[in-house]
């Protein structure tokens, strides 16, 4: 489910407070974890915007390797997308589930990274013939 922009922007602000002393992973382009995460949050939004737009044009596959790419993405971000939504309806949340949201964040990065593969293989297959070199 994608986030009304309110909540985006909500959850963008209370991450620099939730993730501000966390580290950057190994790789990143990133200063500070909170871009990091915020970084990851608007990648994950987009690609939900896509996967949308393509099962509107009834253009998504019907094959068991996305649907499982699909549904590891919602399981892997799904925590950053419960703080969001806390955060969003002003409940206070406990260390330990902050905790729990900052350390998820690499692997919803990963996941969505995986999705946004498969759909470019999308792309590719969607192309017309005189579009490939």
């Amino acid at each position: 489910m994608v986030l009304p922009r309110l909540k985006f922007l909500t959850l963008l602000t209370m991450l620099s407070g939730l993730i501000g002393c966390a580290s950057v992973p190994p790789n990143s382009q990133h200063d500070s974890f909170s871009d990091y995460a915020e970084s990851v949050f608007r990648h994950q939004s987009t690609v939900l915007s896509r996967l949308m737009m393509l099962s509107e044009a009834e253009q998504l596959p019907d094959n068991e390797t996305f649907e499982k790419t699909e549904q590891a993405m919602h399981d892997a971000c799904q925590l950053l997308n419960e703080y969001a939504e806390r955060e969003s309806d002003g409940e206070s949340m406990s260390l330990r589930f902050k905790a729990k949201v900052q350390a998820s964040i690499e692997g919803c990065d990963a996941s969505i990274q995986k999705m946004e593969a498969l759909m470019a293989g999308l792309d590719q297959d969607q192309a017309p013939p005189h579009a490939h070199p």
